[in-house]
């Protein structure tokens, strides 16, 4: 076979790696290949549930709106990354392109449809599904901090993992420095802090020494286990995304 599967960042992805190379075929032929230019929506909120989605490359963020017009970014997501299963008949977050994506769709029923086939792929759904749940709790987590600069420790070291998950990399792999896809204004949106204090909290992080910030937006970790100390940041454990 000659699919691009085989090369795809996200062929290692809690989705795909239910499928053998054999195997991977019968997801392929349903997929619809999206690409979504930076700042376009893959999805949005509201939009009656039809397709889901797993990121092949880029990066998104998940993000709802109050009925004041106010923005609350729920999650940010990258390959790998599974989208798009609701629990009701609608979305209930749009999904916002932070670069060039590429996301593989597929109708719902489509998918449902491979079950029978491959009956590990309806356990990983939904085990997926539950991951949700994880999430919630981890920005719960850190919202409840009170001191900014230790939102934004524990944030840079969460997106840091993520990102390297999102490459296929472990702990042991990772580079000091990364390139933040999210604005100040995605940060602030995320972890509920305004945008003058968020630009604060990285100022004092880097006058402290914990970190470096290059005009490009590329963030050197200079002190991890001071920025690990402040931001009271755990590593998660194998198999879960975090």
């Amino acid at each position: 076979m000659n699919i691009p599967c085989n090369s795809c960042q996200a062929r290692k992805s809690p989705l795909c790696s239910v499928f053998t190379d054999l195997e991977i075929e019968d997801l392929f032929q349903l997929a619809h290949i999206r690409r979504i230019k930076t700042g376009a929506y893959l999805l949005h909120e509201e939009d009656p549930v039809r397709q889901v989605y797993n990121v092949s490359s880029g990066a998104l963020a998940l993000e709802r709106l109050a009925s004041n017009g106010a923005k609350q970014i729920m999650a940010f997501c990258y390959a790998g990354d599974f989208i798009g299963i609701a629990s009701g008949p609608s979305y209930s977050v749009s999904a916002r392109a932070l670069k060039p994506l590429t996301a593989c769709q597929w109708q719902e029923a489509d998918l449902q449809s491979l079950y029978k086939k491959h009956p590990k792929l309806e356990t990983r759904v939904h085990d997926i599904t539950s991951r949700v749940v994880e999430a919630i709790m981890d920005q719960l987590f850190v919202l409840g901090r009170k001191k900014a600069t230790e939102k934004i420790a524990w944030f840079l070291l969460f997106i840091e993992t993520r990102q390297a998950n999102a490459r296929g990399y472990t702990s042991a792999h990772k580079s000091r420095s990364f390139k933040m896809p999210m604005t100040r204004v995605d940060i602030a949106d995320y972890l509920g802090l305004t945008v003058e204090t968020v630009s604060r909290a990285f100022s004092q992080l880097n006058s402290k020494g914990m970190i470096e910030i290059t005009d490009k937006w590329t963030i050197t970790i200079k002190d991890r286990a001071a920025l690990t100390a402040l931001g009271d940041y755990t590593s998660p454990v194998p198999g879960r995304k975090g």
